[in-house]
């Protein structure tokens, strides 16, 4: 009987080591929702419109869905449920920050807080894949790649707007970097699918149009329709990153 009841630990505490593939790719969409409220709230304060007010309600509630689903799962593994009640905490602080900005001591903060969420998100996302699904890290880049658009048009929508802080432009280099390097490893993987290679590749071009909308924008920082250019050129980028991570959660399983 002792014999039985360790056999049904051990089987137990395989299943929790084990979560579903779908948990380390929620992780790592906490990141791009994080990043897309910010940007949201930088467009807000250039344009201000309803669409975005209803994109950034819909975006928070995938967020608190996903963040107690991350909760949960990570009740019995002390580093990660440190990581998401960090995150949680933040939540609640970056919850107000999001309201209409009307100066730029609020779009710093909102900057600042975002900045440190979108670390913490990552981090999560990382440790999940590190002890539990290393063959969800091409759904991990693939969201990184979505993440990192949208926090891209975040800091040159909020420079465009008025913003200016000494660490903006090593900001925009290092996601710049991180981007490439995403893309690269991305397209290095072996036995793609047409389909995965096809998507991989429209990644890449929508970059392009991405690159040459926030490059415009750097040279006439508040021209409206160079910062619609940016806005619009991240929605686009973000989409087919998206759908890029779907085609590899599908492929994984």
């Amino acid at each position: 009987m002792h014999r039985y009841f360790l056999l049904l630990c051990l089987s137990l505490s395989t299943l929790a080591a084990t979560p579903d593939p779908m948990l380390v790719t929620q992780a790592a969409n906490q990141r791009v929702l994080v990043e897309r409220l910010a940007r949201n709230a930088a467009w807000r304060w250039l344009m201000p419109t309803q669409a975005e007010a209803a994109a950034s309600r819909q975006a928070s509630q995938q967020f608190e869905h996903q963040l107690a689903t991350l909760n949960q799962a990570s009740r019995n593994d002390a580093a990660l449920a440190e990581n998401y009640q960090l995150l949680s905490q933040q939540w609640q602080d970056f919850q107000p920050l999001l309201k209409p900005i009307t100066k730029p001591e609020q779009a710093r903060q909102m900057l600042e807080a975002s900045e440190e969420m979108a670390w913490i998100a990552q981090k999560g996302s990382q440790q999940l894949e590190a002890q539990y699904s290393k063959a969800q890290r091409p759904v991990r880049l693939a969201e990184d790649i979505a993440a990192l658009s949208q926090r891209l048009a975040k800091i040159y929508l909020l420079r465009s707007a008025g913003l200016t802080l000494p660490f903006l432009a090593k900001d925009l280099a290092s996601a710049r970097n991180e981007f490439d390097t995403a893309m690269r490893e991305l397209h290095t993987l072996p036995n793609q699918s047409p389909s995965l290679q096809a998507q991989l590749q429209l990644v890449s071009t929508q970059w392009l149009f991405f690159q040459q909308a926030i490059d415009e924008l750097a040279k006439r920082n508040t021209d409206p329709q160079l910062q619609r250019n940016v806005y619009t050129t991240s929605e686009r980028i973000y989409e087919v990153a998206s759908e890029l991570a779907q085609r590899y959660q599908h492929a994984g399983n």
